[in-house]
């Protein structure tokens, strides 16, 4: 999952031969739902569509708990009730937010979807909306700030992803997209991320 874009994430897929399928969320859509802070993040969803652990990156100990789950019988697992999913279509969050005017994460749902649809001018305007009604929310200045980085204004997006990381200091997934646009050299470079300069990076910050 990445936020920046399919013209960032495009060239490490090729260069390490992914053949997976990788979701570029723009919007961050995904992050916000699960109020994520952090990257890299592990889930496991069931057969039935039900999230079963929630873990870091890979590891020994997340691994051991993945074949836990994976030795539970399979008529188990199927008698469990599955939530619905479904995205509304951006003429239901329309509608949603017109009949909530006051709701922030109704309109935050909006300008979501606007982005991903490339309605630019009036994700901000939804944005906008969201931070008069909900001015500490993080993920409001963090959204705001995607939806400017899509249009290539960099500065301004840098200022929103400021606003969010001091709102929320504990999120290191704001901060790295603060360092990436700060530093594209540290992460998109020939080499690709460096790895030791983003350890002290979050030493330096955590102090």
């Amino acid at each position: 999952m990445d936020v920046q874009g399919r013209e960032v994430v495009a060239p490490w897929i090729k260069k390490y031969g992914v053949s997976f399928p990788v979701a570029v969320d723009t919007a961050d859509v995904f992050g916000a739902a699960f109020g994520l802070k952090a990257i890299p993040v592990s889930f496991l969803v069931d057969e039935v569509g039900i999230i079963r652990l929630q873990g870091g990156g890979p590891s020994k100990e997340f691994l051991e708990q993945v074949e836990e789950v994976l030795r539970e019988p399979v008529s188990a697992v199927r008698g469990q009730t599955r939530e619905s999913a479904t995205a509304l279509s951006l003429d239901e969050l329309r509608a949603r937010a017109s009949r909530h005017p006051s709701d922030a994460e109704a309109r935050l749902a909006l300008a979501q979807a606007l982005e991903r649809a490339g309605d630019y001018a009036a994700a901000l305007a939804e944005c906008d909306s969201a931070a008069r009604l909900r001015p500490r929310d993080a993920t409001i200045p963090f959204t705001h700030g995607l939806v400017l980085l899509r249009q290539g204004k960099t500065n301004a997006a840098l200022a929103q992803f400021t606003i969010a990381r001091d709102l929320d200091a504990g999120n290191w997934r704001i901060r790295k997209q603060i360092w990436a646009l700060e530093n594209p050299d540290k992460f998109y470079g020939a080499e690709g991320i460096d790895w030791g300069w983003q350890k002290e990076q979050i030493a330096r910050e955590k102090q």
